[in-house]
């Protein structure tokens, strides 16, 4: 009886043991959620939402004393700037690279701001390496067909950004789609302003009109 007595007691210590949280770096898991809070309400073109999820996400790096947290952040959210069409050399990740010590978010500067001869592809998240090896080669149509064999939506519009220039009117229209489809009203829009500048007159009255619509029912 005392031996089951002593049994039930440390199985009891383990299970106990073994449900323990470890908090150590909570910080990471609150600034990883805020942080996709922020991208999808940015995205969607809810900016104030948007706002305030980045500053979460930031703040919670900060309390950790995370330059690596921190340079995640800044980075991500020059990517979605990138998804946007809107021009960013991640000047907040440049003000705090001497610091930072993860070589793979280096790596990922490179890749989004367009330095792709200097890429190391090897250390991209892997849904990027055949885009990226192409990219380096110049083999812009074998990229453009990597690109969409990218599954993530959010990834394939932040590469296709990449290479925006290089895209037909029926590449941009199927990141138009892929937006659309997600709900991201203002990557759209400002998808839609990039396929005017591929389109005649007539394509551009109508892509008008479809702003147009947009602005006032969603």
């Amino acid at each position: 009886m005392r031996l089951r007595y002593v049994l039930l007691i440390a199985s009891l210590l383990f299970v106990g043991c073994s449900f323990k949280t470890d908090n150590r770096y909570k910080y990471r898991v609150d600034a990883s959620n805020s942080f996709d809070s922020f991208k999808k309400y940015y995205l969607q073109g809810k900016t104030r939402l948007a706002s305030v999820e980045l500053k979460r996400a930031l703040q919670s790096a900060k309390e950790g004393s995370d330059i690596n947290s921190i340079a995640k952040i800044y980075l991500g959210e020059c990517a979605l700037h990138k998804a946007m069409l809107i021009d960013d050399n991640c000047s907040e990740y440049l003000q705090i690279k001497e610091l930072v010590s993860d070589k793979d978010l280096e790596n990922y500067y490179l890749f989004i701001t367009g330095k792709f001869q200097k890429l190391d592809t090897s250390l991209l998240p892997k849904s990027y390496r055949d885009f990226a090896n192409y990219l380096k080669r110049k083999n812009f149509d074998a990229a453009t067909k990597a690109l969409f064999e990218i599954k993530n939506s959010d990834s394939k519009i932040i590469a296709a950004s990449l290479i925006k220039r290089r895209l037909s009117r029926d590449d941009i229209k199927k990141i138009i789609d892929i937006s659309s489809a997600m709900g991201y009203k203002k990557v759209t829009t400002r998808w839609y302003n990039l396929l005017k500048t591929k389109s005649t007159d007539k394509q551009k009255r109508v892509i008008d009109k479809k702003l147009m619509l947009f602005k006032k029912h969603f």
